[in-house]
Formats: structure tokens, C-alpha cells, sequence
């Protein structure tokens, strides 16, 4: 009888077991929009229109409540003036769950304004809601955002842009569903 037990007990804590949570990596990719000042340390400030997008992938994070760190890229125009490829690293701090912080620092390069690609720094910091999606790779993202741009050659830029960043999935729901609604119609 006693081995009967030990098998049964084997199997009741077996059944039982789970596997612990595994951070698995988390990707978004946004649509920025917003406003540029540009050269606001010079004397020639301006203002300007500002669109991009970014990328990230988060790592270390298995629920809303965690920190995460990971590497994102960006592309970006102001008025269509110059145009800026940019990477570096963000790190989420879970402020609250459903809007925690994302600050980032990285480096970018510009092309335009007559001139030929120059390296400058950038740094972000973008609040917002962050989802940890348990069923995906894909984790909705979105928020405002603050962000510097400088470049460091003479005559040295720094660029000043405000906007709000929006999920591509989101952006990209209306069409999936006319689309849904065109071919499954009864």
C-alpha cells in the first residue's frame, strides 16, 4: 500500500507542476507623430513637422510589473527636411502597470539640410501603456514622448521633439477587419 501512495503522490505533484515563467523577448513597432524645434539651443530656431517610426524588442520582462531592457531603432524626418536612422537601448521601468516609462539613449545619423550623413545622440523618454502579451511575441505599445536630438559638429544642433507614438497594430486594425468583412461575408 505504501508504494501505492508514493505513486499516487508522484503523480497528483506531477500533474500540479508548471514550468516557471520564462521572460520571453517582446517586439512593438510605433508610428511617431508630433513636433520638431529645431536647432532650439541656436539662434535660428525653428518649428517643424515631425514623423517616424520605432521599433523595440524587451527583454528580461514575463509580466507588466517587471523591468525590461532591450535595443530599438528609429526613423525619423522633420518636415521631410533631413532625414535620421537611429538605434540604441531602452529601458522600461515599471512605474505603474499600466503606464510604466520607457527611457532610451542611443546615437542616430542626419541626412539632409544640404549636408551629408553626420553621427549625433539621441535620448527618449516615452510614457505610456506597454502591454505584456502571454499568447505572443507582439506586445502593444504607445504613449507621449519627449526626445533630444544633437549633433555635435559645428555648428553644434540640438533638436527639441514632442508627439505621441502610436501601434502599428492599431493603426492597422480598420483595414484587417474590412478586409475580414469583404472575404468572410455570408
Amino acid at each position: 500500500m505504501g508504494v501505492r501512495r508514493a505513486c499516487a503522490a508522484l503523480a497528483t505533484s506531477l500533474l500540479a507542476w508548471t514550468p516557471a515563467a520564462q521572460a520571453d523577448p517582446q517586439t512593438s513597432i510605433g508610428l511617431t507623430l508630433g513636433g520638431v524645434v529645431r536647432d532650439e539651443q541656436g539662434a535660428g530656431a525653428s518649428g517643424a513637422f515631425h514623423l517616424g517610426a520605432r521599433g523595440d524588442v524587451l527583454l528580461f520582462r514575463s509580466r507588466n510589473s517587471d523591468m525590461a531592457v532591450g535595443p530599438y531603432v528609429d526613423v525619423a524626418t522633420a518636415s521631410f527636411h533631413d532625414t535620421d536612422l537611429g538605434g540604441g537601448l531602452g529601458w522600461l521601468v515599471p512605474v505603474t502597470e499600466d503606464f510604466p516609462l520607457l527611457l532610451s539613449a542611443g546615437g542616430f545619423a542626419r541626412d539632409g539640410d544640404g549636408r551629408s550623413w553626420r553621427p549625433g545622440l539621441e535620448g527618449t523618454l516615452l510614457v505610456g501603456p506597454r502591454s505584456y502579451n502571454f499568447h505572443s511575441w507582439y506586445g502593444l505599445a504607445g504613449g507621449l514622448f519627449v526626445q533630444t536630438r544633437w549633433l555635435p559638429q559645428s555648428p553644434s544642433t540640438l533638436d527639441v521633439v514632442i508627439g505621441a507614438q502610436i501601434d502599428v497594430e492599431l493603426l492597422a486594425l480598420p483595414f484587417v477587419f474590412a478586409w475580414q468583412s469583404l472575404t468572410h461575408s455570408s
